[in-house]
């Protein structure tokens, strides 16, 4: 399979023997398109291959998961069965691997998947940071997890979803001052990562009041996500606070792509079709 790979380096120290000293973790996000709706077709032998291929190849050990259709749900946990499926190859490699769906947003929820053998959850909730996430609009999904390999690495891990479409610029311009209000509220912010399917189109950038708040993008130069049949939008972003920034020795963002998709003029329908219109896309944090 041959493999796209983007990186970029923010050095944040200058010395190279520092990273060499530090234990990188891998954090991804992904938009895994409508998983488990009435629509999809996730096949034991092809699809579900490639969605686990994905995974594996990122390097990620956590990832917060847009977009997943709940199927059951057994004593308050959510369950998908097409996540099932992928958790048990997944388990081939690491027996760890498991999910958390959330139980307030409706249809298409968020989540996290993650390996328990690298990363603990302690912490799970929905939360409303203002009037514009109420009704139908998707709570930002917010997960506190801590290293196992290292107890004093701890992270709070924002999953949002915003307003889809191009008519919805006003409203993610809301979403944005809304998320930075409550962050102002909230001391807990110091060490958090915001991260999911923005829905920022190229000509917006409703982003300043999270900078406003001492949040960083972690920015790509590559498209991570498929919008009219072309790989030509941005909509998989990674804020992170300060704090995690002045920790942290390097960061690199990675999309990897799968060969049968037609790289030369950037069609990529079909893995739109059979996949998702969405790339992972990681960052790798040098703690």
């Amino acid at each position: 399979m041959k493999r796209i790979f983007l990186i970029i380096g923010l050095c944040l120290f200058s010395t190279l023997s520092l990273l060499a000293d530090a234990k990188l973790y891998t954090i991804g996000t992904w938009n895994m398109q409508w998983l488990g709706g009435n629509e999809d077709t996730l096949d034991d032998t092809v699809n579900l291959n490639r969605y686990v291929s994905q995974i594996l190849d990122s390097k990620a050990a956590l990832f917060a998961i847009q977009e997943i259709a709940p199927s059951l749900s057994e004593k308050g946990v959510v369950k998908c069965q097409y996540l099932d499926l992928i958790v048990a190859e997944l388990k081939k490699s690491s027996k760890g691997w498991t999910y958390y769906i959330d139980t307030k947003n409706k249809s298409q929820r968020l989540g996290f998947l993650y390996d328990s053998t690298q990363w603990t959850l302690t912490q799970v909730k929905c939360i409303t940071p203002g009037t514009i996430f109420r009704g139908k609009m998707k709570k930002p999904l917010l997960g506190t997890f801590q290293a196992v390999d290292n107890p004093d690495f701890i992270l709070d891990v924002m999953n949002i979803q915003l307003k889809e479409l191009p008519d919805g610029k006003e409203i993610r311009q809301m979403q944005f001052e809304q998320l930075a209000n409550w962050i102002k509220a909230n001391s807990h912010a110091e060490n958090m990562i915001i991260c999911g399917d923005t829905n920022i189109y190229k000509e917006e950038d409703p982003t300043a009041p999270l900078k406003g708040v001492d949040f960083i993008e972690a920015k790509c130069d590559e498209n991570t996500a498929i919008y009219e049949n072309l790989l030509s939008q941005k909509f998989d972003r990674f804020f992170l606070n300060k704090a995690v920034f002045e920790k942290t020795k390097n960061v690199t963002r990675e999309i990897i792509a799968d060969s049968k998709q037609e790289t030369a003029n950037g069609n990529f329908k079909e893995f739109e079709q059979n996949v998702s219109s969405h790339f992972p896309v990681t960052i790798v944090i040098a703690n």
